[in-house]
């Protein structure tokens, strides 16, 4: 068995390992879009709350 295949069956537990990756994975790639948006959110409002009281952006 060559190393690269028994890297990826990580001693019996890929099954368990892998998806624990990728679980982790999409967490922080949803936290990072989650928290452009809600940056995005932010700044129009604060753009919107200028404008209201005439000061401009």
């Amino acid at each position: 068995m060559n190393s690269m295949s028994r890297f990826f069956e990580m001693g019996g537990y890929a099954a368990f390992v892998w998806p624990a990756y990728a679980i982790t994975f999409a967490a922080i790639v949803l936290n990072i879009l989650w928290a452009r948006r809600s940056l995005a959110r932010s700044r129009e409002e604060a753009r919107r709350r200028l404008a209201a009281r005439g000061e401009g952006a």
